[in-house]
């Protein structure tokens, strides 16, 4: 056999094989990047969002076991508080079982706030209970899936928010797919930025698919809800906090 030709074929031979160890290296590290960033990424987030909540609720007053009317004249309106800070707790009775159906509200919607698997409040958006139009945040895949069942509402689903003092319940009405740049979803009046409310709005944003390779950024899905009434936590639960932890 020729020599040369010999030696091209070792040649040929050892590239091939050093690119298939490359390739099948790739194809490692991708998986285990996936792994991270769909699994890890949630365990530790959801780690710290438990801690927060438990900081949170360890400055307030039992929880009453017992449940009441839900008053329906104007409620207590929450003070802005400082971006990172924690202001209540965002409860889906309708994700029991689910998903981790209650998450700190801390208000901000940076990274550093939606990586912990924290419900950001738009700092731009109404308060709790105020007229106009309270609006969160949350990952739907990875760093908690936080809002992954968000599809999963129906109309007349409660929405609930726990602050130190009250419990403002709204429920669902609508929802809608948008477009990244269709920001007036958050306004007082969404996709009406320049209209004055009349009502009390809760906002749910994050992103639409589900789709391994997009992860969602191409739209987003917004819930509505509308405030139904509130409850001094000193007079009582909502039934359908009780229930939910009951089963």
């Amino acid at each position: 056999m020729n020599p040369e030709r010999s030696a091209v074929r070792r040649t040929g031979s050892t590239c091939v094989g050093i690119l298939g160890e490359l390739l099948l290296t790739i194809g490692v590290v991708l998986g285990l990047f996936v792994v991270w960033q769909l699994w890890w990424t949630s365990v530790t987030a959801n780690a710290e969002a438990s801690t927060i909540m438990s900081d949170f609720r360890d400055g307030l007053a039992p929880e009453v076991s017992h449940t009441a009317d839900l008053r329906t004249d104007d409620p207590p309106v929450p003070s802005p508080a400082d971006v990172g800070e924690t202001t209540g707790t965002l409860i889906v009775p309708a994700w029991y079982g689910l998903t981790n159906n209650e998450m700190p509200i801390a208000e901000g919607t940076s990274l550093n706030i939606l990586d912990r698997a924290l419900a950001g409040h738009y700092e731009t958006s109404q308060q709790v209970g105020e007229v106009g139009n309270f609006a969160l945040a949350g990952h739907r895949r990875t760093h908690g899936n936080s809002f992954r069942y968000v599809d999963r509402l129906d109309k007349g689903d409660q929405i609930i928010v726990e602050t130190p003092k009250t419990w403002y319940v709204y429920e669902v009405t609508d929802h809608e797919i948008v477009t990244p740049d269709q920001t007036d979803v958050i306004a007082p009046v969404p996709h009406h930025p320049g209209q004055k409310p009349t009502e009390r709005m809760l906002t749910l944003t994050t992103c639409h698919s589900l789709t391994l390779g997009e992860y969602g950024n191409d739209h987003r899905w917004i819930t509505y809800a509308t405030f139904v009434g509130w409850m001094d936590r000193s007079d009582g639960t909502p039934a359908q906090v009780l229930e939910s932890r009951d089963n």
